[in-house]
Protein backbone atom coordinates (compact mmCIF):
# COMPACT_ATOMS: atom_id res chain seq x y z
CA UNK A 1 0.00 0.00 0.00
CA UNK A 2 1.06 3.35 -0.65
CA UNK A 3 0.37 6.84 1.15
CA UNK A 4 2.84 9.65 -0.34
CA UNK A 5 3.51 13.49 0.71
CA UNK A 6 1.20 16.16 -1.25
CA UNK A 7 4.04 17.16 -3.85
CA UNK A 8 7.94 17.32 -4.95
CA UNK A 9 8.28 13.86 -7.02
CA UNK A 10 10.00 13.58 -10.33
CA UNK A 11 10.01 10.97 -13.20
CA UNK A 12 7.02 10.33 -15.08
CA UNK A 13 5.73 6.53 -15.97
CA UNK A 14 2.46 4.89 -16.54
CA UNK A 15 1.31 2.04 -14.66
CA UNK A 16 2.76 -1.14 -15.06
CA UNK A 17 2.51 -4.57 -14.00
CA UNK A 18 6.31 -6.18 -12.52
CA UNK A 19 7.77 -8.42 -15.29
CA UNK A 20 8.62 -11.44 -12.97
CA UNK A 21 10.58 -14.52 -14.18
CA UNK A 22 8.66 -17.11 -15.41
CA UNK A 23 8.47 -20.21 -12.80
CA UNK A 24 6.18 -22.94 -13.99
CA UNK A 25 5.56 -24.09 -10.08
CA UNK A 26 4.29 -20.52 -8.89
CA UNK A 27 2.39 -19.02 -11.62
CA UNK A 28 1.64 -15.71 -11.25
CA UNK A 29 -2.00 -14.26 -12.30
CA UNK A 30 -1.81 -10.28 -12.39
CA UNK A 31 -4.08 -7.53 -13.07
CA UNK A 32 -4.73 -4.31 -12.43
CA UNK A 33 -7.66 -2.27 -11.39
CA UNK A 34 -8.59 1.65 -11.42
CA UNK A 35 -10.57 3.63 -8.76
CA UNK A 36 -11.87 7.40 -10.20
CA UNK A 37 -10.54 10.66 -8.65
CA UNK A 38 -11.77 14.10 -9.92
CA UNK A 39 -10.48 17.43 -9.91
CA UNK A 40 -9.41 20.17 -12.74
CA UNK A 41 -5.79 20.26 -10.53
CA UNK A 42 -3.28 17.62 -9.17
CA UNK A 43 -3.83 19.01 -5.98
CA UNK A 44 -7.49 18.21 -6.03
CA UNK A 45 -7.35 14.55 -7.18
CA UNK A 46 -4.49 13.87 -4.52
CA UNK A 47 -7.60 15.50 -2.19
CA UNK A 48 -9.99 13.18 -3.30
CA UNK A 49 -7.73 10.24 -3.35
CA UNK A 50 -8.19 10.59 0.76
CA UNK A 51 -11.49 9.26 0.70
CA UNK A 52 -11.82 7.46 -2.57
CA UNK A 53 -8.76 4.91 -2.17
CA UNK A 54 -8.23 1.83 -0.48
CA UNK A 55 -8.78 2.23 3.44
CA UNK A 56 -7.11 6.03 3.35
CA UNK A 57 -3.97 4.99 1.07
CA UNK A 58 -3.41 5.93 -2.45
CA UNK A 59 -2.90 2.79 -4.19
CA UNK A 60 -2.92 -0.93 -2.79
CA UNK A 61 -1.97 -4.11 -3.79
CA UNK A 62 -3.62 -7.76 -2.70
CA UNK A 63 -1.93 -10.99 -2.81
CA UNK A 64 -2.77 -14.22 -2.20
CA UNK A 65 -1.22 -17.79 -2.51
CA UNK A 66 -3.43 -21.00 -3.78
CA UNK A 67 -2.37 -24.57 -4.61
CA UNK A 68 -2.76 -27.36 -6.74
CA UNK A 69 -1.27 -31.16 -5.83
CA UNK A 70 -1.03 -34.43 -7.11
CA UNK A 71 -0.18 -37.02 -5.10
CA UNK A 72 0.21 -41.11 -4.89
CA UNK A 73 0.62 -43.31 -2.52
CA UNK A 74 4.33 -44.98 -2.03
CA UNK A 75 5.50 -47.71 0.40
CA UNK A 76 6.92 -44.35 1.99
CA UNK A 77 3.60 -42.66 2.13
CA UNK A 78 1.96 -40.38 -0.02
CA UNK A 79 4.11 -37.79 -2.37
CA UNK A 80 3.57 -35.14 -4.30
CA UNK A 81 3.96 -35.89 -7.99
CA UNK A 82 2.83 -32.24 -8.97
CA UNK A 83 2.31 -29.29 -7.12
CA UNK A 84 1.99 -25.70 -7.83
CA UNK A 85 0.93 -22.74 -5.94
CA UNK A 86 -0.27 -20.25 -7.95
CA UNK A 87 -0.18 -16.15 -6.80
CA UNK A 88 -2.97 -13.79 -7.68
CA UNK A 89 -1.82 -10.47 -7.74
CA UNK A 90 -4.09 -7.43 -8.21
CA UNK A 91 -2.80 -3.73 -7.85
CA UNK A 92 -5.58 -1.05 -7.01
CA UNK A 93 -4.40 2.59 -8.67
CA UNK A 94 -5.98 6.12 -9.07
CA UNK A 95 -7.38 7.03 -12.36
CA UNK A 96 -7.53 11.23 -12.29
CA UNK A 97 -10.51 11.64 -14.57
CA UNK A 98 -9.13 14.85 -15.28
CA UNK A 99 -6.09 14.27 -16.38
CA UNK A 100 -6.58 14.46 -20.24
CA UNK A 101 -7.52 18.58 -19.08
CA UNK A 102 -5.11 19.59 -17.20
CA UNK A 103 -2.42 21.70 -17.35
CA UNK A 104 0.95 20.38 -18.00
CA UNK A 105 2.72 21.18 -15.22
CA UNK A 106 -0.19 19.50 -13.23
CA UNK A 107 0.12 16.31 -15.59
CA UNK A 108 3.65 16.00 -14.74
CA UNK A 109 3.00 15.91 -11.26
CA UNK A 110 0.34 13.72 -11.30
CA UNK A 111 3.05 11.22 -13.54
CA UNK A 112 5.38 11.94 -11.16
CA UNK A 113 3.50 10.40 -8.52
CA UNK A 114 1.99 7.50 -9.96
CA UNK A 115 5.76 6.88 -10.80
CA UNK A 116 6.75 6.45 -7.62
CA UNK A 117 2.92 4.46 -6.59
CA UNK A 118 3.89 1.95 -9.18
CA UNK A 119 7.09 1.10 -8.23
CA UNK A 120 6.06 0.73 -4.60
CA UNK A 121 3.27 -1.17 -5.42
CA UNK A 122 5.55 -3.80 -8.07
CA UNK A 123 7.74 -4.36 -5.13
CA UNK A 124 4.63 -5.31 -3.50
CA UNK A 125 3.93 -7.75 -5.88
CA UNK A 126 7.82 -9.38 -6.18
CA UNK A 127 7.83 -9.61 -2.89
CA UNK A 128 4.78 -12.23 -2.71
CA UNK A 129 6.50 -14.06 -5.53
CA UNK A 130 9.62 -14.06 -3.79
CA UNK A 131 7.94 -15.52 -0.67
CA UNK A 132 5.59 -17.73 -2.21
CA UNK A 133 8.64 -19.62 -4.46
CA UNK A 134 10.26 -19.88 -0.61
CA UNK A 135 6.87 -22.03 0.33
CA UNK A 136 7.16 -24.16 -2.78
CA UNK A 137 10.82 -25.19 -1.72
CA UNK A 138 9.23 -25.64 1.59
CA UNK A 139 6.67 -27.80 0.84
CA UNK A 140 8.61 -29.93 -1.84
CA UNK A 141 11.79 -30.40 0.80
CA UNK A 142 8.72 -31.42 3.57
CA UNK A 143 8.48 -34.99 1.95
CA UNK A 144 5.63 -37.75 2.23
CA UNK A 145 3.25 -37.71 4.47
CA UNK A 146 2.17 -41.13 6.01
CA UNK A 147 -1.59 -40.83 4.66
CA UNK A 148 -3.12 -38.55 1.61
CA UNK A 149 -4.91 -36.73 4.33
CA UNK A 150 -2.02 -35.77 6.22
CA UNK A 151 -0.28 -34.50 3.12
CA UNK A 152 -3.26 -32.77 2.10
CA UNK A 153 -3.58 -30.77 5.48
CA UNK A 154 0.35 -30.07 5.55
CA UNK A 155 0.26 -28.61 2.12
CA UNK A 156 -2.91 -26.37 2.80
CA UNK A 157 -1.39 -25.40 6.69
CA UNK A 158 2.05 -24.32 4.73
CA UNK A 159 0.26 -22.22 1.99
CA UNK A 160 -1.57 -20.93 4.89
CA UNK A 161 1.29 -19.67 6.94
CA UNK A 162 3.24 -18.33 4.03
CA UNK A 163 -0.29 -16.24 3.17
CA UNK A 164 -0.04 -14.76 6.78
CA UNK A 165 3.75 -14.45 6.74
CA UNK A 166 3.47 -12.73 3.22
CA UNK A 167 0.92 -10.45 5.05
CA UNK A 168 3.79 -9.21 7.75
CA UNK A 169 6.11 -8.94 5.27
CA UNK A 170 3.69 -6.77 3.54
CA UNK A 171 3.71 -4.51 6.49
CA UNK A 172 7.14 -4.59 7.22
CA UNK A 173 8.08 -3.45 3.94
CA UNK A 174 5.47 -0.69 4.04
CA UNK A 175 6.71 0.67 7.46
CA UNK A 176 10.51 0.45 6.63
CA UNK A 177 9.32 2.60 3.51
CA UNK A 178 6.87 4.80 5.13
CA UNK A 179 4.28 3.39 2.37
CA UNK A 180 6.83 4.22 -0.37
CA UNK A 181 7.92 8.39 0.91
CA UNK A 182 11.40 6.59 1.08
CA UNK A 183 11.12 4.72 -1.50
CA UNK A 184 14.18 5.58 -3.12
CA UNK A 185 16.53 4.03 -0.37
CA UNK A 186 14.80 0.72 -0.25
CA UNK A 187 16.85 -2.40 -0.76
CA UNK A 188 15.32 -5.09 -1.57
CA UNK A 189 18.08 -7.69 -1.68
CA UNK A 190 18.79 -6.88 2.18
CA UNK A 191 15.11 -6.75 2.81
CA UNK A 192 14.35 -10.42 1.31
CA UNK A 193 17.63 -11.84 2.91
CA UNK A 194 16.34 -10.65 6.50
CA UNK A 195 13.01 -13.10 5.46
CA UNK A 196 14.23 -16.09 3.43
Amino acid sequence: MALLPAFGLSVAAAQELPELPQVDQVPVNMSVRYYDVDGRRVSDAVEAMRFAGPLGYEAETRTSGSYYMQYELTPRGCSLTLLEIPLEVEILYPNWTGYDRARRSDRERWDARMHVLTVHENVHALIAFLGMIETYNDVIQDGPQPDCEALQERVRSMVDAANDRLRGWQRDYDRVTDHGIDQVDFDLQAFMAERL
